[in-house]
């Protein structure tokens, strides 16, 4: 038994757990009134948070770890764990192939590897020219092996899997491409700009119709479609149609009808790289989807909204997807004219405004490092753009285009820091002047003129690095 003492009910409380009707004997008959006896914890317990006579916590006594005043573990759900809850039901739609039987990509067991590798080293002349550096490579049978052997259109699969092309145009639907898309713009002096797959193209250099090529038979029917899923102005998740052609006999374009002439890319400025895939459909019988866009000075966006996965929906008993290319495009400068003139509209412009950054009042810049100087708390309310062509401009005029960097003390910048704590020399006659204040550089140029030779700082970016060279080249 606990005799009542100076803590009065509450060291009792501690020592009866239990409820009335018990008895207990000695005890008196008020206690035994009581329903239930509550348990006030004394304050040197170390189960609960700690707390002080105010009611703050005490800083006498320990504060529980993380782990006892939060939730246990997997209680809370990770980030990935939130993003599949949310994604659950696109997640649990299995994927469909929408598109004719994958076609190569078979990999060579490695007997098949070996059994190469012994047969090419026998070729004494093959190893005789590798050695002499006179071995010659045909591309074009490599490319056309390339080709032969599905290799192409499994690198296609990947990159339009990677850039998410499947996923935005037919959601759970794909297909292994298995007709190979020749696609090219045409420019200046006989160059050509070739559609692989996510290459980068400008919209200048895409201003005009591509010359598009594939196999097939003469009676086969093909849809070619160009759609750019990144580039809707209104309507979330829609694509532009840049380009339809249905009905094409064979390879030639010119058999087929044209739905909607073709339109340049025209991304705004602002919203990075545009996506523009080519998608070719294999037709069963003719269809006549009438005329969505004719060529006209000004183009009508409006009419061009479209959705691959519901066209596709539509016309999926009679088209199936065998070929893809695309590529990126982002803003240019010459956009201005096409949006003013040709879509009609204002040049819509995107930009973030970012806040302007914290800068501490000059009183408090020399606080800590007296070395520096009042220049580089005013380079804080520059531009760095001005800077970097300062630097830039410094870099230039010591570099050279195949040496480096031409200065002879950048292998150990700071050799000869001892010459730049020259003092002026006192009066004739005179006591010397203190040597701490008569330096002929004061304390932050001095700290400028290293940091520029250690190449820190601004000056980071005036590592040289050498350049890649031809190895026959090299000496």
């Amino acid at each position: 038994m606990c005799s009542l003492g100076r803590s009065g009910v509450t060291r009792l409380s501690q020592c009866l757990t239990f409820s009335a009707p018990y008895s207990v004997p000695g005890s008196k008959p008020w206690l035994l009134t009581v329903s239930t006896i509550q348990r006030i914890e004394s304050r040197s317990c170390r189960s609960r948070q700690p707390t002080g006579m105010a009611g703050q916590n005490s800083p006498y006594v320990r504060v529980p770890f993380f782990d006892e005043r939060g939730p246990g573990v997997g209680v809370d759900q990770s980030l990935q764990e939130r993003l599949d809850e949310i994604f659950q039901k696109e997640n649990n739609i299995e994927r469909i192939n929408i598109g004719f039987k994958k076609v190569g990509g078979e990999k060579l067991d490695r007997d098949q590897v070996l059994q190469w590798r012994r047969e090419t080293r026998k070729d004494r002349a093959l190893e005789k020219a590798a050695r002499e550096e006179t071995l010659t490579v045909d591309l074009g049978k490599v490319r056309q092996e390339w080709i032969e052997s599905g290799a192409v259109f499994e690198d296609i699969y990947k990159s339009a899997e990677l850039y998410g092309i499947y996923e935005d145009l037919f959601r759970h639907g794909y297909f292994y491409p298995c007709v190979d898309l020749n696609i090219a713009f045409s420019l200046e002096n006989d160059m050509m700009a070739p559609v692989y797959r996510g290459n980068i193209i400008k919209p200048g250099e895409a201003g005009t119709q591509p010359e598009v090529s594939w196999r097939s038979k003469d009676d086969d029917l093909w849809t070619l479609v160009l759609t750019a899923p990144d580039s809707h102005l209104v309507e979330e998740g829609a694509e532009y149609l840049h380009w339809m052609v249905t009905n094409i006999r064979g390879s030639d374009l010119n058999s087929g009808e044209e739905i909607a002439n073709y339109l340049q890319p025209f991304p705004p400025f602002g919203t990075g790289f545009h996506r523009f895939a080519f998608v070719l459909y294999k037709q069963e019988t003719r269809i006549n989807l009438g005329v969505i866009s004719k060529p006209q000075d000004t183009v009508e966006l409006a009419k061009r909204t479209f959705n691959t996965f519901d066209f596709y929906s539509e016309h999926q008993e009679n088209l199936t997807p065998a070929g893809l290319a695309f590529f990126q495009s982002d803003y240019e400068p010459s956009l201005r004219d096409f949006f003013h003139n040709v879509l009609n509209m204002k040049e819509p412009r995107y930009e973030y405004e970012f806040p302007l950054p914290f800068i501490k009042p000059w009183n408090q810049f020399f606080e800590m490092n007296k070395a520096k100087g009042f220049n580089e708390f005013m380079d804080r309310h520059r531009d760095p753009k001005d800077i970097e062509k300062e630097v830039l401009i410094k870099k230039l005029k010591h570099t050279h285009p195949f040496k480096g960097d031409t200065r002879e003390f950048m292998d150990y910048p700071e050799a000869h820091a001892d010459d730049l704590l020259e003092v002026f020399p006192g009066p004739v006659g005179e006591k010397s002047l203190n040597p701490r204040q008569s330096y002929k550089i004061p304390s932050w140029r001095r700290h400028a003129i290293l940091r520029e030779q250690s190449q820190d700082g601004y000056f980071k970016s005036t590592k040289h690095s050498d350049l890649r060279r031809d190895p026959q080249l090299v000496e």
